[in-house]
């Protein structure tokens, strides 16, 4: 019951969210004190041990204004070492909840664009609309497949809402979250051509209707993104590339770039080894320098590698590299038994999603904990099949 109760809560309110990880962490503070059970399973225990560690612990000596938030942002990601269910029949019922939570929330959508002339879910705004049905979108879409594979006739109804799904994911016009979506999408593909799920000839027909899409949806956000407009337009010739192009496409991500490549310099000149190792602290931009980007920037937020270098120094840079390189191992080496386990592909899908957008945003996002327990259930599913 708490694994749909916290999924249910992600999507109506983020404070009522986090009460229910709070209730999950002294869950897990209960079992390990109490019970005396050993509960630090699953890929991640290490890099996500220090990650939390190195979060909180550079923001009490660095950020201390930050300090209740590096909570959030460290220590709720804990909520990973929960000890819940990851039977087949149980990781179903989650993925028709996120289906059934998707569909309710594409008439939110639709009502807030027309009465509001806003993309928006019930909170958050449009990167959020885009993070949800990215995800929403290739779950129906694995949904589909164990239906097609099953002969069953709702096959396409599966199909059809992926492809609904997808169509607001463009609408959103989030780069973040379509750069996620299209780069789980086509690992997505070559794991199920890996276990024989996906024939040979449907592979590359899927790879040409892939790279049609792409060139169409690019054409679209050419014209009705400025970004995409700007990138396109230096691509053709008709503006240069230069910094000052580059921040616009960019959405002023250059100059935040200097930023941090500055403050990481001074601290490698003057001997700041403790910051070069655990760094600022998280927010850490309400009192470090800006030279290039605005003055009320909280966070240097330009390529993760550069922005979680200043928060969270180089220990925590190289724990949430391990948490990528780990997340991916696992997705692209999964064995498939039988058709149903198609099913637990889709419960790695937000946390993968979530990483890869994350390149150009930071790791932390508000529902991380939540991401990290799906894919927890999901590992350890296709873990206890080994045994």
């Amino acid at each position: 019951m708490y694994i749909y109760l916290l999924i249910i809560s992600a999507f109506i309110s983020i404070s009522v969210f986090e009460v229910f990880v709070v209730i999950g962490l002294l869950w897990v503070i209960f079992e390990v004190f109490k019970k005396k059970k050993e509960i630090f399973k699953g890929n991640f225990r290490y890099p996500l041990v220090i990650y939390s560690g190195v979060t909180v612990v550079s923001t009490a000596l660095y950020a201390p204004k930050m300090f209740i938030k590096s909570l959030e942002e460290g220590i709720f990601q804990l909520l990973y070492f929960l000890d819940v269910k990851s039977d087949k029949e149980q990781i179903k019922k989650i993925i028709y909840l996120f289906l059934t939570i998707g569909i309710i929330l594409s008439f939110v959508v639709l009502y807030f664009y027309i009465t509001k002339h806003k993309i928006k879910p019930i909170w958050g705004g449009a990167f959020e609309v885009g993070q949800f049905f990215g995800m929403f979108s290739l779950m129906a879409f694995f949904v589909s497949v164990y239906c097609y594979k099953q002969k069953s006739k709702k096959t396409f109804l599966f199909f059809a809402v992926f492809l609904f799904f997808f169509a607001i994911l463009i609408f959103a016009h989030k780069r973040s979250p379509l750069l996620g979506y299209l780069v789980v999408a086509y690992l997505s593909i070559i794991v199920l051509y890996k276990n024989k799920l996906f024939p040979k000839a449907l592979f590359w027909g899927f790879n040409i209707l892939l790279t049609i899409s792409l060139i169409g949806g690019y054409i679209y956000l050419s014209k009705t993104d400025k970004r995409f407009k700007t990138f396109n337009e230096m691509i053709i010739g008709e503006k240069p590339f230069s910094s000052k192009t580059l921040d616009i496409a960019a959405s002023g991500r250059v100059r935040i770039a200097k930023d941090a490549i500055l403050i990481i310099k001074n601290d490698i000149k003057n001997h700041r080894w403790t910051n070069v190792l655990i760094g600022h602290g998280i927010r850490s931009g309400y009192y470090l320098p800006h030279k290039y980007s605005w003055k009320s920037l909280t966070k240097y937020e330009s390529i993760f590698i550069l922005s979680e270098f200043i928060e969270k120094g180089l220990i925590g840079l190289l724990a949430i590299l391990a948490i990528f390189f780990l997340a991916f191992k696992k997705f692209l080496t999964v064995k498939i038994q039988n058709v149903e386990d198609v099913f637990i592909l889709g419960i790695f899908v937000p946390l993968l999603i979530h990483l890869v957008g994350s390149i150009f945003t930071f790791f932390w996002d508000a529902l991380l904990p939540m991401y990290l327990l799906l894919f927890k259930i999901g590992e350890m599913y296709f873990d206890s099949k080994k045994m």
